[in-house]
């Protein structure tokens, strides 16, 4: 059995270095199906028994046969799942009752609601026994249904030497989205990666690249003409303190007719951040200065943003708000920054990966670069780990749990989440999905139409293999939604005052505790 398992492997790692297309990958389960009851669906049957390693998964020294059709369950899963990728979640859960024949799966579409509508559907089912073994979720969701007892420690699964992950498996994994799932206010894992995203910087490809602004500010650039590498490192101190001055003066000094900025709607900006509440967290990541934390002793939440280095920030964003080089969806009148990006009254834009498309406009083409955020200067470019993740909910169920925990593994096993990294829009979550021909080929922007949205969605897709390890997740706890509202609401307000006095700031700052303070 070992040995069909090696080669089965051994199979595997060849059809991927050789498919061009990604036909040659899906006819690999028809050769694999002479192995009948040992492998299917890209998981094994048989699993590994021997003690956990040090990365808390099982070797490969012992093996123990389990039979898939000795499982009996029936499980539901709650989404809100966009209507383009519900035919691809749907096929997860067929081939998964094709391995488990006595395991059924609810697809439930939770069509109409957002995620937090989601949440407050699956706290309202508690009581009446009617909630799903299987929920899409943001950490602040999971933590409160840790609060009425009804999340699942998962670490017992993933570490178990018959259903769990074997080390390998589990490196493949990327930390930061396993991380999340193990910052909360008690030990153990909670939620697991799926639909993950992070944020990057859109920029005007047909106004910035090669634009040279060595007449305004030779010290821009090394007084090179602007290029890729020079976005990919760019500081809040060099983007404020040289490139936005320079670019404003640049700008004033053209006809009407040839601005590159323009300004013809009521908000325009150098520079867009569309989310207030992840600007201020980012901020208060890159530059170290806190944001919330957790009590290990008293498992309760932190409040730390309130500290001189997050006020000394908001002044400085607040200056360059009032000078036209940055805005937000907060200070921008409610609306979303791509808005004005692709009708150019922005010439930066920072939005989720997982809304790519929201960056481009058919009525207004252009060609769009991607780079990672600005960073603090001197410091990590930390860059924010969202979207949303899976939490399976307890029924005091044995057999309802593992089947949950085991079409969790199904559905991102290394098949499934290489055909989810390629046609969701989402994030690859494991290492080997961005090391795979068919993602490379799919992310190439090389052959894709000038000023298309296929184009732009390639290089975001490309682009985010260099910045997975530089994301960073915040701790989940009761109250931290608050948090996350009331530093949004602060940021808002910084950008937005046009007389941020010392008083006026640290009134700003002790309301926003507050309230968070009253959510703990």
């Amino acid at each position: 059995i070992v040995a069909i398992i090696k080669y089965r492997k051994r199979i595997i790692r060849r059809k991927l270095k050789k498919k061009k297309k990604r036909t040659l990958f899906l006819s690999i389960p028809l050769i694999l199906s002479a192995l009948g009851a040992i492998t299917s669906c890209g998981e094994s049957s048989v699993s590994s028994v021997t003690s956990s390693s040090a990365s808390n998964a099982p070797d490969t020294s012992e093996t123990v046969a389990f039979d898939p059709a000795s499982l009996h369950a029936e499980i539901t899963l709650w989404s809100i799942t966009g209507q383009n990728n519900q035919a691809q979640l749907q096929s997860y859960c067929d081939s998964f009752m094709e391995k488990y024949p006595n395991v059924t799966i609810n697809n439930v579409i939770q069509s109409g609601m957002g995620y937090n509508e989601l949440k407050e559907a699956v706290v309202k089912g508690f009581s009446a026994n009617n909630y799903p073994d299987i929920v899409q979720c943001y950490p602040d969701h999971v933590a409160e249904y840790i609060d009425y007892g009804k999340s699942v420690d998962l670490s017992s699964y993933i570490s178990d030497p018959v259903h769990g992950w074997t080390a390998e498996e589990k490196a493949d994994y990327i930390d930061t989205f396993l991380q999340e799932g193990d910052e909360y206010t008690i030990d153990g894992t909670y939620s697991v990666p799926y639909c993950k995203s992070t944020e990057l910087m859109f920029w005007n490809e047909d106004v910035l690249k090669g634009l040279d602004l060595s007449s305004v500010d030779a010290t821009i650039n090394a007084g090179a003409p602007l290029n890729q590498a020079y976005f990919d490192n760019l500081t809040w101190e060099e983007l404020f303190g040289k490139l936005c001055p320079a670019i404003i003066s640049y700008n004033n000094s053209l006809p009407e007719n040839q601005k590159i900025l323009k300004s013809d709607q009521e908000y325009h900006s150098v520079f867009a951040y569309d989310s207030d509440d992840n600007l201020f967290i980012t901020l208060a990541k890159q530059y170290g200065y806190g944001y919330t934390g957790i009590n290990k002793a008293t498992g309760k939440g932190t409040i730390d943003f309130n500290n001189d280095g997050m006020k000394s920030l908001m002044k400085t964003f607040n200056d360059a708000a009032k000078k036209g080089y940055i805005m937000s969806k907060g200070s921008a009148g409610g609306n979303y920054t791509n808005s004005y990006f692709t009708a150019q009254n922005a010439l930066f834009s920072v939005g989720s990966t997982g809304g790519v498309k929201y960056q481009f406009s058919s009525t207004n083409p252009m060609n769009v670069g991607v780079a990672r955020i600005p960073h603090a200067a001197g410091k990590d470019p930390f860059v924010i780990n969202q979207g949303p993740s899976l939490t399976v909910l307890d029924h005091n169920d044995d057999d309802r749990a593992l089947a949950s925990w085991l079409f969790y593994k199904h559905m991102t096993n290394e098949e499934n989440s290489l055909d989810w990294a390629i046609n969701s829009g989402y994030m690859g979550i494991r290492h080997s999905n961005y090391e795979d021909e068919d993602y490379k080929d799919a992310t190439n922007p090389d052959g894709k139409p000038a000023k298309s949205l296929e184009r732009l969605m390639a290089k975001s897709a490309d682009y985010t293999k260099n910045i997975t390890g530089e994301m960073y997740t915040s701790p989940a706890f009761k109250g931290s939604s608050t948090a996350r509202t009331q530093v949004g609401g602060l940021m808002t307000s910084c950008l937005t005052e046009t007389n941020l006095t010392d008083a006026k700031l640290n009134e700003l700052f002790e309301k926003a505790v507050s309230e968070c303070l009253l959510a703990l």
